[in-house]
């Protein structure tokens, strides 16, 4: 019996052990991966990003050097650098190798024989290493000009991408295309070489998609977007509303402080048209800070808006922010619209239902009241407007009357034929003008001081 009772406390510590440990990424590449050019880097480089989609069981370290070629003999090999050996005694479990841009350089490229050999040893080194690793090889982003820094597209598309996919099969490592999703995001490189903060979540979502998502080609497969926790992306700043060079780290950090220095009773949580109502904790000039002030403020309310946010993002600030800590007695949620672009309507009501169930589950005793995406789309043939219709047709299934409580603006921005109320919305027919706002407050007020007073 005792030596049945010692295995079993032995198994029990192995498999705490297991849970505890993390499994471990390395990012191995060249200034892109590194992050040039992007502000805040340590939290918006493709590595930093990841990080945030993967959570805390995973451990993404960046390995990149700006300049780093793949050849031996280019003028800056990564074999040579201490990166290198870092990554090796990383001893990752994942590896995501992503160089081949500075190679296409003519002083580099005059070299392109060696290039095939170079970059199998490199995932033969990888592939010894005591962890075993699984390795994805990543087509390089694309160049926006036919040369730049000596960097040519044309050689990317012809010499390394063909290679890569070759070494790809020989080698039986599979290969994520950061090319071809990236092609139509030429405003988010700034330099037309380096992505921005944006370009590099969309490599962060192909990353994402081959890992979990693969499919017979060896790429990327299906996923919904819009129900992976995963931290924003936005460096808008000014453009956002929220001052020069801030970042969306620094709304989501000044949002956290408003519960750490009171605890509000009512939190109203969403993208730039909850941002909109203005409060502390934002840097944004408000139209309606007299309404906030009139009826939101002696609600004891609290803003959590994020201007851009979408469903996904929501659901990292729940996992990660403080509303678990205050546990508001309502939290109003106002997101999904700024989903319609990349996502369908099942996608973003399945990313309106994951947010519901996670404040249920965050903070139970709080009551929700549900809008969803508010009023969009000029008419009812406006593809928004029916987008719209059918993510309504199928949260409003969430409501119970008690614990969640749906409710929508149609009847106060609708008339009969579905066209806008004259008045209640800006120019780009999402945004909302201060007689908006007021028939929102209109609406969602009374419902908030009956769900306080229960």
């Amino acid at each position: 019996m005792k030596k049945l009772i010692s295995i079993l406390l032995v198994g029990l510590v192995g498999i705490a052990f297991l849970e505890a440990q993390t499994v471990k990424i390395a990012c191995v590449g060249n200034s892109i991966t590194y992050g040039s050019g992007i502000k805040n880097r340590d939290k918006m480089s493709y590595p930093a990003q990841l990080q945030g989609w993967m959570g805390s069981r995973y451990t993404v370290k960046n390995f990149g050097i700006s300049g780093a070629t793949m050849l031996r003999k280019g003028n800056k090999p990564y074999w040579n650098e201490q990166a290198y050996k870092d990554v090796l005694e990383f001893k990752p479990d994942i590896i995501i190798l992503k160089l081949g841009t500075n190679d296409t350089k003519p002083e580099n490229w005059k070299y392109a024989d060696e290039f095939e050999k170079d970059y199998t040893d490199m995932i033969l080194t990888f592939k010894a290493l005591s962890s075993k690793p699984r390795i994805l090889l990543a087509l390089p982003a694309p160049v926006f000009v036919p040369e730049k820094w000596g960097i040519r597209d044309s050689v990317i598309r012809e010499g390394i991408m063909p290679i890569i996919k070759k070494i790809s099969k020989e080698t039986k490592c599979q290969y994520i295309d950061l090319y071809t999703p990236l092609l139509p995001y030429k405003w988010a490189f700034p330099d037309d070489v380096h992505p921005n903060s944006i370009g590099a979540s969309v490599m962060v979502e192909q990353i994402y998609r081959a890992l979990f998502y693969r499919d017979k080609q060896h790429s990327a497969g299906y996923l919904n977007t819009a129900i992976i926790a995963a931290p924003g992306a936005e460096c808008r700043g000014a453009a956002a509303g929220w001052g020069e060079g801030s970042d969306w780290y620094s709304q989501f950090d000044s949002i956290n402080k408003i519960g750490t220095d009171r605890k509000p009773d009512v939190i109203l949580l969403g993208n730039s048209i909850m941002q909109g109502w203005g409060g502390e904790g934002h840097s944004v000039n408000s139209s309606v800070a007299g309404l906030w002030d009139s009826l939101m403020k002696p609600l004891n309310a609290a803003n959590y808006g994020i201007s851009g946010d979408r469903t996904q993002h929501i659901l990292w600030r729940i996992q990660n922010g403080n509303i678990g800590k205050v546990k508001p007695k309502v939290i109003v949620l106002e997101i999904g619209v700024n989903n319609f672009k990349d996502n369908t309507a099942k996608e973003i009501s399945s990313g309106i239902e994951a947010i519901v169930r996670t404040l249920n589950k965050t903070s139970p005793s709080s009551k929700i009241i549900l809008f969803g995406p508010l009023p969009t789309g000029r008419d009812n043939q406006d593809p928004n407007r029916q987008k719209y219709y059918q993510v309504h047709q199928s949260i409003k299934k969430l409501n119970n009357g008690k614990t969640v409580v749906y409710l929508n603006l149609d009847k106060q921005f609708f008339k009969s034929d579905g066209t806008l109320v004259d008045g209640v919305m800006s120019g780009d027919a999402v945004h909302l003008t201060k007689e908006g706002y007021r028939l929102w407050a209109g609406v969602m007020v009374p419902v908030i001081k009956r769900l306080m007073a229960k």
